[in-house]
């Protein structure tokens, strides 16, 4: 039997490599008998949507498939409530920033862990040469069947101490009964930048820039027109700035370190069986480049997933995933290899190449500048990571009696992560050490085991429980040896041996561990009443004797109204109330141990020195979340709302309590802080046009609002933390933005202006005098998407929007780019800076430029603080298939071709911003790789 399972947006679907049931509703149609949407929560527990108590949402595989990114996180940005994400960098294969529920920690963990097919897997950026990294970019979205996030207690309770943040699952597609199926797909396109980068200047607007900078600074070049200081720039006989030789030079930067960047993915898998056996089998590849020369992603993956019914009481599963991916990174922030700040720094009259073509290094390893020459350094050297990940997951179900069942799974994952950072002898950082590389081989070993005891019962016709003993336990195993050598022969030798002059060398090994029990009630009354409760208790390696252990909690409730009062009803066929509590736990890295470091070189001889104090009372951070939500469902479904409103507390916040020095270490960490994340959900799913006729014209959308309040409510002793620009203050975000208020500049004079106050109100000049004040904070206040659905005959159009108000980013290097004359004579900036102070332009955005600066102008302050509210065409699909009918005598199936377009349209509500939005969450702009725009041309074929 054939059975269509369609999720709502209160429920998920997955399979955890099982089987997955559908329970036959109570209603019977005249033509059809009525099937329950099913949901599967952790460690195997299936329910139908009526029965779920938790907040959970989904991303079904047809939205990730074809998708033109290199992880499957990347995915979720607008598609599901309560979650923001952030790329830190457009580097291919980067880090992607997950907030569920906003940030659940201060120092801790903020980052929800993944599951994948029933097990843990690894996350995160997993390099420690490159500048970014990724390990979920190894795992390929056509493989994936669904993507679940877990966000409650009650429906992330049972992975305890590590569910505080969060929980998404993954499940990879499974076979299905029946002949064997074939699918081939390929896509191609071109990527673009997707948000405009700020302009560099020209020769000839530099040039300008540059005159009125030194004419409005008489005491140190003593010009008296702006067209003497023009003139006298490029005079041999003047030569102000030494730059006269190099006045033919007209260099665009930006056009040298780009470039026409290609992406392209090929997948294929096959799948099948029957009653006892069924398989999925796939490979594919996936190649992204970035703009930028010199950086880019690729992977080949493959996987096998078995299952086997030995017989009627014994099922066996296997799923076994393989990958390698290749990336290069480049430079970032403040490095001069960086190709951002060289598009900024890097003067138009610094040449890149000589008369013959070769690169032109400059004299004595710099050019006119001071600077390096990075469209050289991009060819020259490298920064690599060659990644591969094994992943096997045995899974073995037994039917002891009836309702009675055993599961085990256990699950091993074999990381290696190889880089290289090389550095050329010719030109760069590598000049004057002759050559330098770094080699790290990082070794991972996990393994995730669980044994669950599951044993479902009846109590009567209308009382239905299932009660689960689970056992999980978690290991980590991570081995790490470098190496550092210096002077090369010839600038082709790029291995170790070659490096004649060790430099360093080094290792590490840490093993972490986990073991936990679980225990889980599950009540179900005629499926209109449910109730879920849950236990675990948790032991940590690393923490000391007697803190070893948590002990972590949920419960929920849920009551179908619809079902008392009005049943079968085909109008208003769902009212669920629902709500859930409990106490989950959150990651740290801090240890309670007074430990020496042992690393110290003391005249040749072996030297100690403190690396942790002792505090034998570190505990968990712990998390307490609060969960009310109604469903509605109307004509059968096929309209569903959510609303949800959450509460998440955590308590024990991990802080550095400030120690004397005299003690041999700064600080200790202590749980002793306090912080909130609240807000509200809501979603709709809308099958707005069904038609009789399956190529008649259909329309579906869905839709989603969140919304979130992030404050931090008691940290060590009351006192505001403030670093840099950020400060923690009870009463406000998180990391607010801390620093002085901008009020423009002065018309009368150019002068630059502050609020007093930090504030409103009364003005000054003089940076100093100016208080700092709150502005805001990184973490958005409203985001959500939209998505919609049409089809008409073999057309298909689908587009899906996202959105995010209330967030803001700073730009943290606008202190150079946008420098008031401190540094645009040798480091040019944006193009911006030209709207600045004039007798002739009194009402400009910029101050008065003068040499060395304008009363601190470029100082941190809300001039380069940006709301990062914006709109964004996150997705557009354009496809046409050629169904069997057309295809009869060809043995294909379907073909469908599609063009798709990826973050193709942004707006930004703050004009003056002048990154993508997409990083507000990373805070600050650091001058990394851009977000990508993709155009993409593809075919899908099924046989």
């Amino acid at each position: 039997m054939n059975v269509k399972l369609r999720v709502l947006s209160a429920g998920a679907l997955f399979f955890l490599g099982q089987v997955a049931y559908a329970q036959k509703a109570k209603r019977d149609t005249a033509k059809a008998t009525e099937i329950d949407e099913v949901v599967m929560v952790g460690f195997g527990q299936k329910k139908s949507v009526k029965e779920v108590t938790g907040s959970v949402s989904t991303v079904k595989g047809d939205k990730l498939n074809d998708l033109p990114v290199a992880s499957p996180d990347k995915a979720l940005m607008g598609r599901v409530t309560g979650v923001q994400t952030g790329a830190a960098s457009g580097q291919p294969g980067g880090i992607v920033n997950i907030r569920v529920r906003g940030n659940t920690s201060v120092n801790g963990n903020n980052s929800p862990i993944f599951i994948v097919d029933g097990v843990r897997i690894s996350s995160g950026d997993l390099t420690s040469l490159n500048t970014t990294a990724n390990i979920l970019a190894n795992l390929s979205t056509d493989d994936i069947e669904s993507m679940t996030v877990l966000k409650d207690a009650v429906s992330t309770s049972l992975y305890g101490a590590d569910a505080g943040a969060g929980v998404i699952i993954i499940t990879t597609k499974s076979g299905k009964s029946g002949k064997p199926r074939f699918n081939f797909s390929t896509n191609f396109g071109v990527n673009k930048t997707a948000f405009k980068l700020p302009n560099a200047l020209s020769k000839d607007e530099w040039h300008g820039l540059a005159a009125q900078t030194m004419l409005n600074t008489p005491g140190t070049f003593g010009y008296t027109s702006y067209q003497q200081a023009y003139d006298a720039l490029f005079d041999p006989n003047e030569d102000p700035l030494g730059y006269a030789a190099y006045s033919d030079v007209n260099t665009n930067w930006q056009k040298e370190l780009t470039r026409n960047a290609g992406q392209n993915e090929t997948n294929f898998s096959v799948s099948g069986g029957s009653d006892k056996f069924k398989y999925y089998s796939s490979i594919g590849m996936f190649n992204q480049e970035s703009v930028y020369k010199g950086s880019d992603f690729k992977r080949v993956n493959a996987s096998s997933k078995i299952e086997y019914k030995a017989t009627d009481r014994l099922t066996i599963n296997t799923d076994f995933q393989f990958s390698n991916s290749r990336m290069r990174t480049l430079n970032d922030g403040g490095d001069f290899a960086n190709p951002l700040l060289a598009q900024y720094f890097n003067l138009p009259v610094d040449p890149v190449r000589n008369p013959d073509g070769s690169w032109y290094y400059g004299v004595d390893n710099s050019l006119p500048s001071g600077n390096f020459n990075v469209a050289a350094l991009q060819d020259l050297n490298s920064r690599k990571a060659n990644t591969t990940r094994v992943f096997a997951n045995l899974g073995v179900n037994y039917k002891i009696l009836d309702g009675l069942v055993y599961r085990m799974n256990f699950a091993p994952e074999y990381i290696n992560v190889e880089e290289d950072v090389y550095l050329s002898p010719l030109h760069g950082d590598g000049y004057s050490a002759k050559g330098d590389l770094t080699s790290n081989a990082r070794r991972f070993f996990n393994f995730n085991v669980q044994n669950i005891l599951e044993y479902s019962f009846k109590a009567g016709d209308k009382n239905k429980f299932v009660v689960r003993a689970i056992q999980e336990a978690y290991k980590s195993d991570l081995r790490a040896v470098n190496a550092e050598g210096q002077v090369v022969a010839l600038s082709s030798l790029q291995t170790l041996d070659s490096f004649v002059k060790p430099v360093a060398a080094g290792g590490t090994k840490t093993i972490t561990s986990r073991s936990g029990y679980a225990g889980q009630l599950n009540y179900n009354f005629d499926n209109i009443v449910n109730v879920d409760v849950a236990y675990r208790r948790d032991a940590m390696s690393n923490f000391f004797p007697g803190q070893k252990g948590g002990n972590f909690y949920s419960a929920g409730a849920s009551v179908d109204l619809a079902e008392i009062f009005l049943p079968n009803n085909d109008y208003f066929t769902m009212m669920k109330l629902r709500s859930s509590y409990g106490k989950l736990g959150n990651q740290i890295s801090a240890s309670p141990y007074a430990t020496y470091s042992y690393g110290v070189n003391y005249n040749n001889n072996a030297g100690a020195s403190y690396a942790g104090f002792y505090n034998p009372g570190l505990k968990w951070e712990t998390v307490k979340p609060f969960n009310v939500g109604v469903d509605l469902g109307f004509l059968k479904d096929r309209i569903t709302l959510t609303a949800e409103y959450y509460n998440k507390k955590t308590e024990d916040l991990i802080f550095t309590v400030p120690l004397s020095l005299a003690q041999g270490n700064s600080g200790y960490t202590d749980n002793i802080g306090e912080l909130v994340n609240k807000g509200f959900e809501f979603s709709i799913n809308a099958d707005i046009l069904r038609p009789a006729d399956p190529k008649g014209f259909s329309l579906s959308m869905d839709a989603n609002l969140s919304t979130l309040d992030n404050e931090l409510t008691k940290i060590y002793g009351g006192k505001d933390i403030i670093s840099g620009a950020t400060i923690l203050k009870e009463g406000e975000s998180i990391n607010s933005w801390y620093m002085r208020k901008w009020a423009g500049v002065d018309p009368s004079n150019g002068d630059p202006l502050w609020y007093v106050n930090g504030v409103d109100g009364a003005t000054t000049n003089n940076y100093n005098n100016a208080q700092r004040a709150v502005q805001g904070n990184r973490l958005a206040k409203y985001f959500g998407g939209v998505g919609i659905r049409m089809s008409y005959q073999n057309f298909t159009v689908s587009a899906q929007g996202t959105y995010s108000f209330g967030g803001k980013v700073y730009d943290d290097w606008a202190i150079y780019t946008m420098s008031d004359g401190q540094y645009n004579l040798f480091y040019p900036g944006y193009q911006d800076q030209l709207n600045y102070w004039t007798p002739d332009n009194p009402n400009a955005l910029n101050p008065k430029p003068i040499y060395g600066g304008n009363k601190l102008a470029n100082r941190t302050s809300t001039r380069f603080l940006y709301k990062a509210d914006y709109l964004r065409l996150a997705n557009l699909k354009i496809a046409y298939t050629f169904d069997s009918s057309f295809l009869k005598g060809s043995n294909l199936n379907k073909v469908t071709v599609y063009v798709m377009g990826n973050n193709l349209w942004t707006h930004a509500y703050d004009k003056n911003l002048r990154y993508d939005p997409d990083i507000a969450l990373a805070g600050t702009t650091g001058l990394n790789l851009p977000p990508l725009k993709s155009y993409l041309v593809g075919f899908n074929v099924e046989f």
